[in-house]
């Protein structure tokens, strides 16, 4: 995939090994200035460590990072000033106020946004007085974006930014970080979450120990990678079994039956949307129309599935 727009990172060959383990393996990535990159992986793939580089809070075994054009290594002080970092782990200070916590950041910079405009935001103007310890998980992870935020980053990294937050503040905090290209911030985040990456990410790098194994967005990785589309009849006894598999036959590249219900496989949305109309106008039978997804891709290229957790299983 190509960008008009300029590269802010840039990593050539980049490795880090400890010992005789290697945990990023000779990684080379382009970022692009206004979009949010993912990098998506299970726990132990390298995620945390290959940012870490990028940031220059670690030093490679070998490779070159490359920020807004400048080589990390040589400049690293005036670069380190441009980046924003939510740690996963994501500790302040517990008695101060939401307000309180982001001013103290602003006044540790010598470029800061306003305040209350950085909380508005982030919707988070009416818990300003609220001190840190009694937010909500959602809310202190808006408020540790906001803290990150107030120094007026180029490139914001979130490193798996909703982990251990319910769906509700999960959705919230997707809404947040959306809307962060908008006001001139480049995202990079870490998940192991499939949903995350397709609801937020332009691109998406798949990391698997320490390397990455296709980068690109994410409908090109489904198409890629992910197979066929479906369409699943669910047969419950009572249903004209042959009509509904004449039918399914009559459009799709093949057809074959499961426990309880004939699969129709196709690689053509529209023919599949096509086929589950014609089918849902024979009965009331229960059918599924099935898109392939970040899942699948990742099953394709890593030969796992990731758990909730974010363990390969």
């Amino acid at each position: 995939m190509t960008s008009d727009r300029s590269a802010v990172v840039q990593t050539r060959d980049l490795r880090k090994e400890y010992g005789s383990t290697v945990a990023v393996d000779d990684v080379s990535l382009e970022i692009y200035d206004g979009e949010i990159f993912a990098l998506l992986g299970p726990n132990g793939a390298g995620k945390t460590t290959a940012v870490e580089l990028i940031q220059g809070l670690r030093e490679p075994t070998s490779g070159e990072v490359t920020l807004f054009g400048q080589d990390l290594q040589n400049h690293l002080r005036a670069l380190k000033d441009r980046l924003g970092v939510v740690p996963q782990s994501f500790h302040t200070f517990e008695r101060l106020t939401v307000r309180e916590n982001v001013a103290l950041i602003g006044d540790l910079h010598s470029a800061s946004s306003d305040v209350c405009e950085v909380l508005a935001e982030l919707d988070l103007t009416e818990w300003a007085g609220e001190r840190f310890g009694s937010l909500s998980g959602g809310y202190k992870r808006r408020t540790g974006i906001a803290m990150a935020l107030v120094s007026e980053p180029d490139i914001l990294f979130l490193d798996e930014p909703t982990a251990g937050l319910d769906p509700a503040a999960r959705r919230a905090t997707w809404e947040h970080i959306e809307g962060l290209p908008e006001l001139g911030t480049t995202v990079v985040l870490t998940t192991h979450y499939m949903d995350e990456v397709e609801y937020l990410a332009d691109r998406v790098a798949l990391l698997v120990d320490g390397h990455v194994e296709a980068v690109d967005s994410v409908p090109a990785l489904v198409d890629a990678y992910a197979g066929e589309v479906t369409v699943v009849v669910h047969l419950a006894g009572g249903e004209p079994e042959a009509e509904l598999e004449s039918t399914l036959e009559s459009r799709a590249q093949a057809v074959h039956r499961r426990e309880g219900a004939l699969v129709g496989v196709f690689d053509d949305r529209q023919r599949a949307q096509e086929a589950y109309s014609a089918l849902q106008d024979i009965g009331t039978h229960s059918i599924d129309l099935v898109s392939p997804g970040m899942e699948d891709v990742f099953l394709e290229l890593a030969g796992a599935s990731l758990a909730p957790g974010g363990e390969l299983r």
